[in-house]
């Protein structure tokens, strides 16, 4: 058994910035992850670029929106404003290299069992004994199709990783959010028939809030998409898919049919990976974790905790990296206040978190709108 006081599962942008906040302390740590450093992030469609733009802003008090630690800036490292995935993924690496952060690749967590004093985590490799588990293991690696009947007929747009390389015509998308409208303007750049369906217009936008809206970078792209005579959009919710002659046949709930000879493709998000932590999960009304606001532990538990796009409280929305990185120092104040670190010592890290943006702990201060 090795000892550990912090497990981190996953090493994506919320283990490692997590990662970044704990090694200014002296708590003993460990990142566990199961294939490479940002490996969700290769596993992009080669065409997919961050929608949140960088600028290496840092020196003005700005944190680019897709650093993940103090220090750091994506736009500085690749001079670009928005990466490719595989871009991101090394921007990681750089950053475990450049602060030493303690990682351990292609170590797959298998089970994870509660104890009085801690936590054990079995895994590929050995097993380990912490005090605190903090589960950063992201969304990507869990696409979902949900509310679909027949959704084996069909394939989640994150399995497309090359759009230009695709045969055919009169594709189908299932989902008009950020990964479809891409998925259906890479296809129309291939001179491809799209049909799009989305319960909702696309371009009526009701928030500022781009985790519920088309980001500008992406909306700039359906703007184009929208007036090809390649695109067809079709307000409604999908009931069901079914095949029969080498045909495919999408059904509306209001009845409607679609017909066409390619795999429909479901744009319809990812889910967060907790099948070893299940038992230790209760859920909202909407689905996502159940957390103490204070802490982001898991309701009902103590002392693990959930970092990244995952993370809910009330209508908030803590995904893209520029918003779960602001939970970073939440977490990692929660651990040194048990750990009996002084309040000196814990306001001196707090204070220079917060203004790097990695510590929000106030949520009655999010949540405003642009007015214009």
């Amino acid at each position: 058994m090795i000892y550990y006081d912090v497990i981190i599962v996953g090493a994506g942008p919320a283990g490692i910035g997590v990662a970044s906040l704990l090694s200014q302390s002296n708590i003993n740590y460990l990142v566990l992850e199961k294939n490479e450093i940002g490996n969700s992030f290769l596993q992009w469609p080669k065409s997919m670029e961050m929608i949140t733009p960088s600028f290496p802003s840092n020196a003005f008090g700005q944190i680019d929106l897709n650093s993940i630690c103090e220090g750091s800036s994506p736009a500085f490292s690749f001079n670009k404003e928005h990466l490719t995935g595989e871009e991101y993924s090394e921007y990681l690496d750089l950053i475990s290299d450049h602060f030493e952060l303690k990682t351990q690749t292609h170590t797959e967590v298998k089970t994870v069992q509660k104890k009085e004093n801690g936590w054990i985590i079995n895994t590929n490799t050995d097993n380990y004994f912490a005090k605190y588990i903090i589960w950063a293991a992201g969304e990507f690696q869990n696409p979902q199709i949900r509310n679909i009947k027949g959704s084996e007929h069909c394939i989640h747009s994150s399995f497309i990783k090359y759009p230009n390389q695709i045969q055919g015509n009169n594709f189908v998308i299932i989902g008009g959010y950020g990964s479809g409208v891409q998925l259906a303007y890479d296809l129309i750049q291939n001179k491809q028939k799209v049909t799009l369906i989305n319960p909702f217009k696309i371009d009526d936008v009701s928030t500022s809030d781009p985790s519920r809206v088309l980001s500008p970078y992406t909306f700039n792209k359906y703007e184009k998409l929208k007036n090809s005579k390649l695109y067809t959009e079709i307000l409604g919710e999908v009931d069901s898919v079914s095949t029969s002659e080498d045909i495919y046949q999408i059904k509306l709930k209001d009845k409607t049919v679609i017909k066409t000879e390619q795999i429909p493709i479901c744009a319809t998000g990812f889910s967060l990976v907790k099948e070893p932590i299940k038992e230790f999960i209760s859920f909202r009304d909407d689905g996502s974790p159940n957390l103490i606001p204070e802490t982001d532990e898991f309701f009902g538990q103590k002392n693990i905790y959930l970092s990244g796009p995952s993370v809910r409280h009330d209508d908030h929305i803590f995904c893209f990296i520029y918003k779960f990185r602001q939970r970073f120092g939440v977490i990692v104040e929660d651990i040194m206040k048990k750990e009996k670190y002084s309040d000196k010592n814990i306001s001196l890290l707090v204070d220079s978190w917060k203004r790097n943006g990695m510590y929000l702990s106030d949520l009655s201060c999010c949540g405003e709108e642009c007015v214009c």
